[in-house]
């Protein structure tokens, strides 16, 4: 075993890596080309779309929110891995806003193009598997699409205090599994960096806005509503969103330490 390693290796990056990895990332989104951040955005709202799905099919099956968290985090392992640009992740980008190392107007227009680019990749899945007839079973709805309604229902009764309260725990944790995963070295360890803080946050009930995007309007197609009404699903969204803002801010913020090594490197990288 000592033979496959290298002498001294270390299978996490240093603090001054992890600086400088995520002072190329703020600069590498803040530069992206719209079209590039829209489609990338897209496949961020089909991946996580596909945890999403998975966390239904899992709770169908009786595997309880457990299973059904860890499933789902198969959507962040895709967006970590494979590449995809996720608003709740793309947060982080705020730390090059505070040392002045690229405007705010930058940030504010990942967000948004990154943001419309999740809804449309994420709405597209949904509609895609509910014309897929996973959903039914000779025109009658099967227990998987009970399901989809019953979570879809649930979450559009959520006050929006309750939605932005759970906003902002789900981030706090989305960001710290995006942070541990920047710290790993290797595949699998950014695996398991991800399926556990995204295991807790649907275990516990918190509510993330990328994959509302799915598990609302795949509820609202089961059940019947027209595309027009769909806009209902935005009495979760905003909150939610304004929540998971709220969270990412928090965690990144809350440790002052780190935030004042980031903004070090990256004005010495501004130089």
């Amino acid at each position: 075993m000592n033979d496959v390693l290298p002498k001294g290796y270390d299978p996490k990056l240093s603090p001054q890596e992890l600086q400088s990895k995520i002072s190329y990332l703020g600069i590498k989104k803040a530069n992206t080309k719209i079209w590039q951040l829209f489609l990338l955005g897209i496949l961020a709202g089909l991946y996580i779309s596909v945890g999403g799905h998975a966390f239904l099919v899992a709770l169908e099956q009786g595997m309880g929110k457990i299973i059904g968290g860890a499933v789902f985090s198969v959507g962040l392992v895709l967006v970590v891995i494979a590449g995809a640009e996720l608003f709740t992740g793309n947060i982080m980008m705020i730390v090059g806003a505070i040392s002045t190392l690229f405007p705010i107007r930058k940030i504010l227009k990942n967000w948004t193009v990154v943001y419309l680019g999740n809804f449309v990749g994420s709405f597209l899945f949904a509609f895609l598997i509910f014309k897929s007839g996973l959903l039914n079973t000779h025109l009658d709805i099967n227990k998987l699409g009970q399901l989809a309604i019953k979570i879809s229902e649930n979450k559009l009764n959520l006050s929006f205090m309750e939605c932005f309260i759970r906003g902002i725990f789900c981030n706090i944790l989305v960001i710290l599994a995006i942070i541990m995963s920047y710290f790993s070295k290797d595949i699998i360890s950014k695996i398991f960096c991800c399926i556990l803080p995204i295991m807790v946050f649907v275990a516990s009930g918190f509510e993330h806005c990328v994959a509302n995007m799915y598990l609302i309007p795949i509820g609202l197609f089961a059940k019947g509503v027209p595309f027009y009404k769909h806009y209902i699903m935005f009495q979760n969204l905003i909150p939610v969103t304004l929540g998971n803002i709220v969270g990412g801010l928090f965690i990144i913020i809350i440790h002052p330490n780190r935030i004042r090594q980031l903004i070090t490197l990256f004005s010495h990288n501004k130089k």
